[in-house]
């Protein structure tokens, strides 16, 4: 069985879904190590994972770790964050990493 094949098969275990291309292009650069922790923490995520792909970007933009439990957004409040940053003349990246990095030291929401 090769890589990505396996990663097929540990979704599936994972989610009792097909994975999609999305997914299978998220997941197919990672090692296969690392496949396995992320489809972990969706797996043991608290509440009903609703879209995968987004939680799976997530949690590889943000390197997420076994034993981490996702921390429930306020989206209006992290878009208000970020437009906020942007009328300091920041760029909209910029101002999503700024906003990032103010949730990791526990600022905002």
């Amino acid at each position: 069985m090769n890589k990505h094949m396996a990663i097929d098969q540990v979704y599936r275990i994972a989610t009792l879904t097909e994975p999609t291309e999305e997914i299978r292009s998220l997941l197919g650069d990672l090692a296969f190590d690392r496949v396995l922790e992320l489809l972990l923490m969706l797996r043991q995520s608290p509440g009903k994972v609703r879209h995968p792909e987004g939680f799976l970007r997530r949690a590889i933009l943000e390197d997420w770790q076994p034993g981490q439990i996702p921390q429930k957004l306020d989206r209006r409040t992290e878009n208000a964050e970020e437009r906020y940053y942007m009328r300091r003349g920041y760029s909209p990246e910029q101002a999503r990493q700024a906003v990032q990095e103010g949730r990791q030291k526990g600022w905002g929401v």
